[in-house]
């Protein structure tokens, strides 16, 4: 903790909002850093309609910083929450993704117009952008503060944002925040597991899920002295921002009556971490905590590396590697360190983030946009009004154009998503194929 003259927030108050356990997750990271340098800090989880967060997924989130205050409370009270903000909170966190980010600015943008002082708005991210990375950059970029991960997504971020003419001037690199206090391990487990760490939407088909529960099996067989931890994303009652499929869980569990050393674990992935010898995922930030930590660390290539899959991110990393040579040697470290320090391992990230946002308290703020739409990085004017006027928020949303579309093909997606949950009964699955 810096010494006390030296905290640079004493007397400002920080408030972050955050929907779904990883954003919960990295605004409390924010949050706990701002605490740390004099700050008063709270932490607003807004629920979404059948999409609440269970005591589990609040509690991991409350372990990162059992001393800020949280604050359950509805989606739809977020405009009313920031009413009376401005004047009183100095800086707004938003934990958010990128279609609720743009709603988010929208209404704030409103309840401030006529605000002398509002709270400068922080925008980052839980995790490393493997798809739409300059999509959702945009979607946040009327943040006062944009923190990145890299140098590559910064250049990213102001290529786009120069093709509209455009500058980038509220982007700082920081790192991953989940990497900013991971530290390298200094003592080896006596008996290292090996850690498989589940996505919930990756990979897509379940004929691709299956291979991965019967190659997880087969390594638990091949090291039977070594625990071989399936890690869930979340549980079947839990909600994440991305489509689950939840069925591996399921399968693994089915596979641990005849394999002794396999078993499922829903502990957080930091003190599963703590133990572990090898950490495996298809595309999963965890492997960036893990490679941080020194760990043993294997992308999946079996299927492919593909911006589908997500791996394709790890394309240059060294960790790549299909399940044959895992199984020959999952214990050592083969990751690129230098790559992992250009993609998210920021050692300066949380004083890079703090003298950032000072900078910002210590000037005025920027208009946020005008009250008819958002940041010109959205759109032209005439395309946000006409947006705004024919949609409201949800079609200047990022995916307001494709939820509109959804709509219209309810019966064939239904028909998909029967056919491939019955992959591997010839005679029912040829049947829907010819629908």
């Amino acid at each position: 903790m810096a010494p006390p003259e030296s905290k640079r927030l004493v007397g400002r108050k920080v408030t972050a909002v955050a929907c779904f356990d990883s954003f919960g997750k990295l605004a409390m990271t924010m949050l706990a850093t701002c605490r740390r340098e004099g700050a008063e800090t709270t932490l607003l989880l807004l629920q979404l309609n059948n999409r609440a967060l269970s005591r589990r997924q609040r509690l991991e989130i409350r372990r990162i910083d059992p001393k800020t205050r949280i604050e359950k409370h509805n989606w739809n009270d977020l405009r009313q929450l920031c009413t009376g903000m401005a004047g009183e909170v100095d800086a707004l966190i938003m934990g958010l993704d990128g279609q609720r980010s743009r709603d988010a600015l929208l209404q704030l943008q409103n309840i401030w117009a006529n605000q002398e002082q509002r709270p400068r708005l922080i925008s980052a991210y839980p995790g490393i952008l493997f798809r739409f990375g300059l999509e959702g950059m945009m979607d946040r970029s009327g943040a006062d503060l944009l923190c990145l991960n890299s140098a590559d997504d910064l250049a990213l971020y102001g290529r786009g944002r120069k093709a509209l003419g455009l500058d980038s001037s509220n982007a700082v690199v920081t790192g991953l925040p989940i990497l900013w206090r991971t530290k390298q391990r200094t003592e080896e487990p006596d008996t290292p597991s090996i850690v498989f760490f589940e996505q919930p939407s990756i990979p897509v088909h379940p004929l691709q899920r299956r291979f991965l529960c019967d190659q997880i099996k087969a390594l638990a067989a091949a090291w039977p002295n070594h625990p071989v931890i399936f890690k869930p994303r979340t549980s079947s009652i839990e909600s994440t921002l991305h489509r689950r499929h939840g069925e591996m869980a399921s399968v693994i569990d089915k596979m641990t009556r005849d394999q002794p050393n396999l078993r499922l674990s829903f502990k957080p992935a930091t003190l599963l971490l703590r133990q572990c010898g090898c950490a495996i995922t298809v595309s999963s930030t965890a492997a960036m905590e893990s490679m941080a930590m020194g760990i043993s660390t294997r992308i999946v290539g079996d299927l492919g590396v593909t911006e589908t899959l997500g791996n394709h991110f790890f394309a240059s990393s060294g960790a790549i590697a299909c399940f044959g040579a895992i199984k020959a040697n999952p214990f050592d470290v083969i990751h690129d360190p230098q790559w992992l320090e250009q993609q998210g391992l920021q050692r300066d990230g949380e004083d890079r983030f703090i003298t950032a946002l000072v900078e910002r308290l210590n000037n005025p703020p920027a208009p946020l946009g005008t009250s008819s739409h958002g940041p010109l990085s959205w759109g032209s004017s005439d395309w946000q009004k006409a947006a705004l006027r024919n949609g409201g928020r949800r079609m200047l949303s990022s995916g307001g154009a494709r939820s509109s579309q959804r709509k219209r093909h309810r019966t064939r997606r239904m028909l998909r998503s029967l056919r491939d949950s019955v992959v591997g009964f010839g005679w029912l699955s040829k049947l829907l194929r010819e629908r």
